[in-house]
């Protein structure tokens, strides 16, 4: 009985709380103690607060019964699990495997169908496939069936293949301002946001259009905006709309993100713990998202807890962004923990073993970590050495131009220049105090500079509290 209800309590754990606000309003059972389990399950999946222990008197088979209510329940609205019916049926359709139990779900399926559904296009096209299949084999009474279906849905269709190619071509415009922020976007809000709120439209295409608002929203920097739509998206999820553990997990993700940028750390925690959950391509970025809000809250210890957890991920990936990404937060946890040798060492072997991919992909975020380890242990000599092997200050020099420069490296150098006495005190000053002139900090650089300007004021107070008085 015990090992039945640590595997209930397990599974109950990984409902998500948008998939706890549907089976809310789904479940109509008369038998009480099966209500008592659902309900709770509910409950905890919404609370942020330690899980309530199940009722151990309850008959597990009652346990059993929810557990499969609930699965099937979501696989019902998953739209992965119904791309990939869609996709196994075109297969065997195209290679003449259908089995005849699989055919008859199929045409059950679209001869109730009765709403547009998030993979409309595919099903359409699947319809179309099927069709000269039956035709052939001279299966009238079916050919008619998926033949009153294209029928029926064909205006839905050519608006749906439209909707599709005009996202396509917002795609490219919202995609160009972000990189090369040379036009105007916005007189594609209205129609965006129609086609997201517009029921009548399938899922793919609004959730598209969904992703390009809040791509918009981040150019422009409209927070306010953002938030309206991610709440509005929260609700369709909570209704069974657009759902999968897949778009959540990226949804979750999202939000880090935005509440991380207003200062909401504590809410950008708790959706980082959420995007997690799902194992998926993106699982890495979505770590290593999550440990820069852990260590943004002062927690190094649940930090390393998960890093630990997500070690071999880290070693599979291909994913040298997201690589070097871990790594570096594994260097900066460890020096929060006080692990600086191991931090070091940590920091050395990887440089050793990726010194191409570092320098291609992520230098600055992986030398921050590494160069203020060796601050701490004192080791300027060493910093020095990596400024001149990998043209540090020459890098250092480019990124001044990005909107969101901290001259962490920069400062970190001139500081090990004065204490291997290559610079006098006049000097030093006049260094560190250079990078600023072009920076008109935001509230959130202004921040992270006193945070860098208070560690490296361990190692020489004077200078670097004098700099404070100049942000």
């Amino acid at each position: 009985m015990k090992t039945k209800l640590k595997k209930f309590t397990e599974f109950s754990k990984t409902i998500l709380p948008n998939e706890a606000k549907y089976l809310e309003n789904r479940y109509q059972f008369t038998d009480s103690e099966k209500r008592n389990i659902i309900s709770l399950v509910i409950a905890n999946a919404l609370s942020q607060n330690k899980p309530v222990v199940f009722d151990s008197t309850i008959d597990k088979r009652k346990y059993s019964y929810i557990k499969d209510w609930i699965e099937k329940k979501l696989a019902s609205i998953d739209v992965d699990a119904t791309i990939a019916w869609i996709m196994s049926l075109n297969k065997k359709i195209l290679t003449d495997a259908i089995a005849s139990n699989e055919e008859k779900d199929f045409l059950n399926y679209i001869s109730s169908y009765k709403n547009i559904e998030f993979n409309f296009q595919n099903l359409y096209e699947l319809a179309k496939e099927y069709k000269s299949y039956l035709l052939v084999r001279m299966r009238y009474k079916d050919h008619d069936v998926v033949a009153d279906f294209i029928e029926t849905y064909k205006t839905k269709y050519a608006e749906a293949k439209e909707i599709k190619d005009k996202l396509y071509k917002a795609t490219t415009e919202i995609t160009n301002q972000y990189t090369r922020n040379n036009n105007e976007t916005k007189h594609l809000e209205t129609w965006l946001l129609d086609v997201f709120n517009d029921k009548n439209i399938d899922g793919k295409n609004r959730y598209q259009a969904f992703v390009l608002l809040a791509f918009m929203y981040t150019n422009y920097n409209e927070n306010d905006k953002l938030k309206v739509i991610f709440n509005q998206i929260d609700y369709y999820f909570s209704e069974g709309e657009m759902y999968s553990r897949r778009l959540l997990s990226n949804y979750y993700a999202s939000r880090v993100l935005l509440h991380s940028k207003q200062d909401e750390f504590e809410e950008a925690e708790f959706y980082g713990y959420l995007s997690i959950r799902q194992k998926n391509n993106d699982a890495l970025m979505y770590l290593n998202n999550l440990v820069a809000i852990l260590l943004r809250n002062n927690k190094p210890e649940g930090a390393f807890t998960l890093l630990e957890q997500h070690h071999d991920l880290y070693k599979e990936t291909h994913n040298y962004h997201q690589k070097i990404g871990y790594c570096s937060y594994r260097v900066r946890v460890l020096s929060e923990l006080q692990k600086h040798k191991l931090a070091e060492s940590t920091a050395k072997t990887f440089l050793k073993k990726y010194k191409n991919e570092v320098l291609n992909h992520r230098w600055h975020h992986f030398f921050t970590s590494y160069i203020n380890v060796l601050i701490i242990l004192e080791k300027y000599e060493e910093v020095l050495k990596l400024a001149s092997k990998f043209n540090l200050i020459e890098k250092e020099s480019e990124r001044q131009k990005q909107n969101n420069y901290v001259p962490n490296i920069f400062w970190s150098i001139s500081l090990s220049r004065y204490m291997e006495g290559q610079i006098n005190s006049n000097r030093l000053l006049e260094e560190i105090k250079a990078p600023l002139k072009a920076i008109h900090p935001t509230k959130n650089q202004k921040q992270l500079m006193i945070k860098v300007i208070d560690r490296l004021s361990n190692n020489l107070p004077e200078a670097f509290l004098e700099l404070k008085s100049h942000i």
